[in-house]
């Protein structure tokens, strides 16, 4: 019994975000896209719009979704969740372990922003995930220092 329970409460945190709705029925989700790709260990400014859906008091999770536009897998854990809708935009420091992936592709990355509790939601288009093997071995140098 103690052992399910671990179990339900481990998978509970793997998957905290609200899963979205059917339908993609909120803002528009603008950055990244096809021509403002992510590189590999830097930061990345994720913007959504403002309107036409309230954002006062409403907070977002952010969530990968890897392959082509048509298949695109969600990933079972956020980017990051419970960030201030009204904040219109999140910085993303772009792992150095994600992999590569060029927009257009089924190696293509999307996004989604979800509105917490209700599911409501919005993809951004397919982008690439741009290498950054020299910047991240320095930074993996840096960390070790």
């Amino acid at each position: 019994m103690q052992l399910q329970l671990l179990l339900l409460g481990t998978l509970s945190l793997v998957s905290a975000y609200t899963k979205p709705q059917a339908n993609p029925t909120w803002n528009a989700l603008r950055l990244p896209d096809l021509t403002h790709p992510v590189t590999k260990g830097k930061p990345f400014t994720v913007t959504w719009d403002g309107t036409p859906k309230k954002v006062d008091g409403v907070t977002v999770s952010l969530v990968l979704c890897r392959g082509n536009s048509n298949t695109c897998k969600v990933d079972d854990k956020a980017l990051v969740e419970k960030v201030p809708a009204s904040q219109k935009s999140w910085t993303w420091n772009v792992p150095c372990d994600l992999k590569p992936g060029t927009a257009k592709t089924d190696s293509g990355y999307g996004m989604l922003v979800i509105v917490d509790g209700t599911g409501e939601f919005q993809y951004s288009t397919q982008f690439s995930v741009l290498d950054n093997a020299e910047g991240c071995k320095k930074k993996a140098m840096e960390y070790r220092a």
